[in-house]
């Protein structure tokens, strides 16, 4: 009769990987600044080109104001008011649930600047050089870029 299982070499392997692959992968998937970073500078970065999609679409400026002290960044028709005390004719609103299109950064991830500028009818930026926005916080930071003649965010 032959014997059917594993042998205890096979199964001293078997728990040599598992306890190798919990060791490097459990921490990666419990600390989640790496992906509330990266989940915020996906998001802002798509913030400002809908910014730009709304100004051609709706043939007006858009205003987008990245504040670093609060860590909002907001969708305005006005360059006046801030993202805190935006009424909902000031600001663009967001097509998900048409409140004010403002997003705040999780607690430990900020912007490297604050920035205000704008989106033409056009959609051109008001700025003659290139924008750069970066997004810190989990040891590294995300830098996203504007183009002055285009408009193109990457």
């Amino acid at each position: 009769m032959t014997a059917a299982g594993f042998t205890l070499i096979e199964m001293i392997m078997v728990l040599l990987l598992v306890g190798i692959l919990s060791v490097t992968l459990i921490p990666r998937f419990t600390d989640k600044k790496t992906f509330d970073a990266r989940g915020f500078f996906d998001q802002s970065r798509s913030m400002v080109r809908y910014a730009q999609k709304v100004a051609i679409a709706q043939r007006k400026d858009v205003f987008v104001r990245v504040d670093s002290a609060a860590g909002d960044i907001c969708l305005l028709y006005i360059s006046t008011v801030t993202c805190a005390n935006a009424v909902l004719a000031d600001a663009v609103l967001n097509p998900a649930d048409q409140k004010k299109f403002i997003q705040s950064a999780p607690s430990g991830i900020s912007f490297t600047g604050s920035a205000l500028f704008s989106f033409n009818a056009l959609g051109k930026p008001n700025f003659a050089s290139t924008l750069t926005l970066g997004v810190t916080g989990d040891g590294s930071t995300r830098t996203m870029t504007i183009e002055s003649d285009t408009g193109y965010v990457h």
